[in-house]
């Protein structure tokens, strides 16, 4: 796996430098950007009060350090919506 990872790292930097020189246009780019995501983790509602829990935050403060509302979290945890 870890050769993997050196193979995209040197991929992405080569599109990078192309995009910096004008060969490779900035959708392109963004586009091969998107690609290069991580998958998104599925968290359940358990497990994001836990997360909060763990931090000694209340939801307020949670919702803040995910720039999202208090109503929100208070959704997450309460209704048990499976969030990415």
């Amino acid at each position: 796996m870890s050769n993997d990872k050196n193979i995209l790292n040197a991929v992405h930097e080569s599109i990078s430098d192309l995009h910096e020189i004008g060969l490779v246009n900035d959708v392109t780019l963004r586009e091969f950007n998107a690609h290069c995501l991580p998958d998104v983790k599925k968290y359940t509602a358990r497990q994001i009060k836990a997360i909060r829990e763990s931090n000694k935050v209340s939801q307020a403060v949670f919702a803040a350090y995910l720039n999202t509302s208090p109503e929100t979290v208070k959704k997450w945890e309460a209704r048990g919506v499976a969030v990415k």
